[in-house]
């Protein structure tokens, strides 16, 4: 059986989940001629750095180390400095702070050994109760995404990585997420043209040569109906954006989420069907292994063709990702992000009474496991506030009665669990139930209803969050 031997298959690394184990299983892993590099998550800044080092020795070539560091290195590897989503850049920011700060994130990966980004998103934000993008995008104008998205890419590539923007066409109008379901967008083609491609054709001529694409099925501008990763037509118009230099790299969201196996196929197929489409880089099979075994274990002539479809893919990889970037001087950013952090919480000043008591609900964690208020816990101990953390997740909440007359703070993520406004029903419900006047703030994915808040969340959000209530008379 013939087995794959182009370097197409980019495995995942749970350094967050099991260290230990998933060491070990990349070290065999890089040893194989199927793989181009590795998808790292988690970690410490020296047990990355030293994993990366070895997992190229142990290839005994180069690789490519890819992380979703939307947020910045800190996002996954702890030790290296974060900064807000990029919704917070799209409400306050300019497009040359968001390529200085894209410069610094950049730099501060190489630090790790990361050499390509996942970011920027370059979603538009048009569809309220989409349940995943949220504060990722930079907003809900396209024009806005669009300059932003191109300033980002300048800076991650003169801090020294690789930029991939997502979510090929577009993630921005769906109503599910894909890593749980397979969505189908319906807006009018011309629409989606005007819109949601208008940031990766921006990006495209600010340097960007990557994209990932979305498993989102886009009828009205592949009649097929097939989700973008298997699109032959959309995965010809993003190349399209490409030249011949630097053609314009392809890769796939994640080939375990259920948006890419929604038809009942498994990691194999997917993948066939993804490189037959013309994706480059097949992201994060669970089992690389099998899929490099059995790719071509179809009849004669499909073999053949995904076998040139595969030769393709390495000499487009090559041409376009074959050099790793020259590394800048490791980039700090943190004033940069501190302003930005204080100018994004600021219209929140006239709704906050003064800090008699804060009470923070954490959305998204538990007791075991708290996710949101840390640092805004510690800012105001210190400033001797009486503070408190409580969690919606379970029966963690106070009744409501017995809130005033603290202020109420909600830090919230998208969780597609949660619906679209990344808070859960049961906070949902609790909210309405406040009583009246009680002065209530939010850090959360999207707008709440009648609460005022920053789309946005986050340690540097809570210190800004924290100066404000510090400074109530």
């Amino acid at each position: 059986m013939k087995q794959l031997a182009a370097p197409l298959l980019m495995p995942g690394v749970r350094l967050d989940r099991d260290a230990g184990g998933e060491t070990k299983r990349a070290l065999e892993r890089a040893r194989q001629p199927w793989v181009m590099g590795f998808c790292l998550f988690g970690g410490e800044l020296e047990q990355v750095a030293s994993l990366v080092r070895n997992l190229e020795d142990a290839a005994g070539r180069e690789l490519r180390f890819a992380s979703d560091m939307e947020r910045g290195g800190g996002q996954q590897v702890r030790g290296l400095a974060t900064h807000p989503p990029l919704g917070v850049f799209g409400a306050v920011a300019d497009a040359a702070e968001v390529e200085a700060i894209a410069r610094a994130a950049a730099s501060q990966a190489r630090r790790a050994g990361v050499d390509v980004l996942f970011a920027p998103v370059l979603d538009v934000r048009s569809e309220p109760r989409n349940p995943i993008v949220g504060a990722r995008s930079f907003g809900s104008d396209a024009q806005r995404v669009a300059e932003l998205g191109a300033a980002y890419c300048r800076g991650a590539l003169a801090g020294g990585a690789f930029p991939v923007g997502k979510h090929w066409p577009g993630h921005g109008p769906t109503v599910d997420d894909s890593h749980d379901a397979c969505p189908l967008v319906e807006v009018p083609g011309d629409v989606l043209r005007a819109r949601d491609l208008l940031p990766f054709e921006a990006a495209a001529r600010a340097g960007c040569r990557a994209f990932m694409t979305a498993h989102v099925r886009y009828p009205t501008l592949d009649p097929s109906g097939v989700v973008a990763t298997f699109s032959r037509v959309l995965c010809d118009e993003a190349r399209a954006l490409g030249d011949a230099e630097r053609p314009m790299v392809l890769v796939s969201d994640a080939l375990l989420m259920a948006g890419a196996l929604g038809e009942g196929v498994d990691e194999t197929e997917a993948a066939r069907r993804a490189l037959e489409a013309g994706v480059d880089v097949l992201l994060y099979p669970e089992q690389p292994e099998d899929v490099a075994a059995r790719l071509f274990d179809v009849d004669a002539a499909r073999a053949a063709r995904l076998a040139e479809q595969a030769e393709a893919a390495r000499e487009r990889l090559a041409r376009t990702w074959g050099v790793r970037p020259p590394a800048a001087a490791p980039d700090a950013a943190a004033a940069l992000v501190a302003s930005v952090a204080a100018r994004a919480v600021q219209p929140l000043a006239e709704h906050l009474a003064p800090a008699r008591a804060v009470l923070v609900v954490d959305d998204d964690g538990t007791p075991e496991s708290p996710v949101h208020g840390a640092v805004l816990m510690e800012c105001l101990t210190d400033a001797g506030i009486p503070v408190r953390r409580v969690f919606s997740r379970g029966d963690y909440l106070p009744p409501p009665a017995s809130v005033a007359p603290a202020t109420v703070v909600v830090a919230a993520e998208v969780r597609a669990w949660k619906g679209a406004a990344g808070v859960s029903e049961p906070l949902q419900e609790w909210l309405g139930r406040l009583p009246p006047h009680t002065p209530r703030v939010g850090l959360a994915p999207a707008h709440l209803d009648g609460i005022p808040g920053v789309i946005g969340h986050g340690p540097e959000l809570e210190a800004a969050l924290a100066d404000l209530l510090r400074s109530r008379p």
